[in-house]
Order: C-alpha cells, then structure tokens, then sequence
C-alpha cells in the first residue's frame, strides 16, 4: 500500500497488521533506494561544485562529459553504467566500475581523453571499441607547452582493454613517460601483444 502521508492516514485511519508492515516495509526500501544517491540514467555528470564532485550511477547509459575540476568521483554502483560517447578529464579523477564504448560514436578518435596535468585512477572499468575500429581506447595527453605543465599520468587497476586499433593506450610522452601510465593486473582483449607502447604493465592477462 502507498504511503501518502497525512492524507492517507486521515482517509484510512484504520489499518491492519498486514498493511502496517508493508508500509514499514516500503518505507525502508525507500530509504534504501535513497541512501544511494543514484544519479538518473541518462542525465549529464555536471560539475557543480568547484571540486570533488561525486556522482553514483546504476545501470544505464549517461551522458558524455568533458571535466575540468580537481578530485571528481565517477561511481559504477551496480553493473553496466555506460558512457557511449567520447569523453575528457581534465582534473584529478577516480573512476569506478564503468564502461567507455564508442556504441554511438564510433568515429571517436579515442573513447577518454586524459588531459594534461591530470592524474586519474580507474578501477575495474571496460574500455571497448566496435571490432571494426582502428582508434585507441584511451589517450594520455603530453605536456602542453604552458609554464609547470605535465604530461597526464593515469593508472588502471583490474581494467578490461577489448578491440580497438594497435595502440590501446597512446601516451605520447614516449619512453620516459612509461612511469607515468601504469595498468595494473588488468585484462588485455585488444588481440595486441601490449596495451600501449610507453606504459608500463604488471600482471596484464591477454585473451
């Protein structure tokens, strides 16, 4: 039985055991429900604060974002949060548990761009392209020539890399900046021998 609140309970002041307990019950579960903090599927990641914006998905498609401020937090609660579009981080970033595909834009020249200056951590995400693609699944921008600039640096943690061209993970900063990326006990389904050629990887698994 709905919960209505002061009107429901003026309307049926008379309630019995059975329908007491199914409104606690409901009653909980919102709670619950609530308690997540889900943001709606298919609504945008906007940054409303200045920084550490938080955002928790459940299972559905979301709008593409570009980033800018620093230590923002992209939460996969549940399985199969998809961004399906290009996307770009700009600032510090932790990403969890979601999905970068290029469903409906398979011309992307990448599925997420790191910008320079950033570092991002991503934990159990899937990266993956159409098998028809030629185009990398993540892109590591170099410095940009301003004053104190650093080349993105990024770290993957039990990832999942399917499809994608021959270079899976392009960081252009070349061999000094392997440090600089690092993939971490991850899962390599690009039919590539490596991710990327100056990342560095520990305990990369190919299918």
């Amino acid at each position: 039985m709905s919960n209505y609140g002061m009107y429901d309970k003026l309307m049926n002041p008379w309630l019995t055991v059975e329908e007491i307990n199914d409104e606690a019950q409901e009653s909980a579960l919102d709670d619950r429900v609530k308690s997540l903090d889900l943001l709606p599927v298919g609504a945008l990641l906007e940054e409303d604060l200045k920084t550490r914006n938080q955002w928790n998905l459940g299972a559905g498609t979301y709008g593409a974002f570009t980033h800018e401020v620093a230590h923002n937090v992209i939460r996969g609660v549940v399985a199969g949060a998809f961004f399906t579009k290009r996307c770009k981080i700009n600032g510090h970033a932790s990403v969890f548990g979601v999905e970068f595909t290029d469903l409906d834009d398979e011309a992307a020249t990448e599925l997420v761009r790191v910008g320079s200056n950033a570092v991002v951590s991503f934990v159990n995400c899937i990266f993956r392209r159409d098998p028809k693609s030629e185009a990398n699944l993540v892109y590591m921008e170099d410095e940009d020539g301003v004053a104190n600039s650093v080349a993105a640096k990024a770290v993957f943690i039990g990832c999942v890399f399917i499809k994608g061209g021959p270079t899976a993970i392009n960081n252009p900063a070349g061999a000094p900046g392997a440090t600089n990326v690092q993939a971490i006990g991850c899962v390599n389904a690009t039919g590539n021998l490596v991710l990327g050629a100056n990342i560095t990887e520990t305990g990369t698994v190919s299918t």
